[in-house]
């Protein structure tokens, strides 16, 4: 039960990037080949993001361990 909720949660965010991109395409009028490159500059941010935390909470740990 629990993976058909996270299966279903999955499709339904897909599915709402890709109406969001459709309609800044077809509506608004962006190039869609523009929004692909900020799509990676996004995700390469995020990603930074992450990993800088991720770190950071591990060295905290490490040093909390060590007293």
């Amino acid at each position: 039960m629990i993976r058909r909720q996270r299966a279903r949660t999955v499709f339904l965010a897909l599915a709402a990037c890709v109406a969001l991109f459709w309609g800044a395409v077809d509506i608004v009028g962006v190039s869609a080949l523009q929004l692909g490159i900020q799509l990676v500059w996004v995700s390469f941010g995020v990603s930074a993001v992450i990993g800088v935390s991720a770190a950071t909470g591990w060295l905290l740990s490490r040093r909390r361990r060590a007293r």
